[in-house]
Parts: C-alpha cells; sequence; structure tokens
C-alpha cells in the first residue's frame, strides 16, 4: 500500500488544502499501477507559471512526469494524467 506522498514546495509553504489534494490524486494512481514504493512531488514557480513533477518508484523503475499550469492544484492534476497514460 502506496503511504503518504512526499512533498517539496519550492521558495513557498504548501497548504493543507493543496497537501490533501496531492495525496488525494497520487493515491488513485494505485488503482492503475500495482506496487508503488515510493511517491514524490515537487512544486515549484518559474515567471509566474506553477509546476508539479511526480516521480513514482515501482517496482525496478522510477516512472516521472512534469506539468505546467495556472494552479499548483491544476499542474497535479495534469502530472497524474500524464502518469496514467
Amino acid at each position: 500500500m502506496l503511504q503518504q506522498p512526499r512533498i517539496t514546495a519550492r521558495q513557498f509553504d504548501a497548504t493543507d488544502g493543496l497537501r490533501a489534494h496531492i495525496a488525494q490524486q497520487v493515491s488513485s494512481l494505485g488503482r492503475v499501477y500495482d506496487g508503488i514504493h515510493d511517491a514524490h512531488v515537487v512544486l515549484g514557480e518559474d515567471a509566474g507559471t506553477k509546476r508539479a513533477e511526480l516521480a513514482l518508484r515501482v517496482y525496478r523503475q522510477t516512472l516521472t512526469s512534469t506539468a505546467d499550469a495556472a494552479t499548483h492544484e491544476s499542474a497535479v492534476d495534469e502530472a497524474v494524467r500524464v502518469m496514467r497514460r
């Protein structure tokens, strides 16, 4: 079973609501990927654009996706969508 994802917020403090949203979205990937060992989400901002980088450690490999959006929530949603594909 997947533990709480590690969340790194660069240059800002992530709110509890944002952390809960990330946990919910990442836990939904458990239905798609069997045996997720670790999840790490890195949040950042570049020139007003919010970025989310998602890294999943599964059996013998690390899967990554990155997304940019207007809000961190939208960026996380898009990174999870990309990971599902």
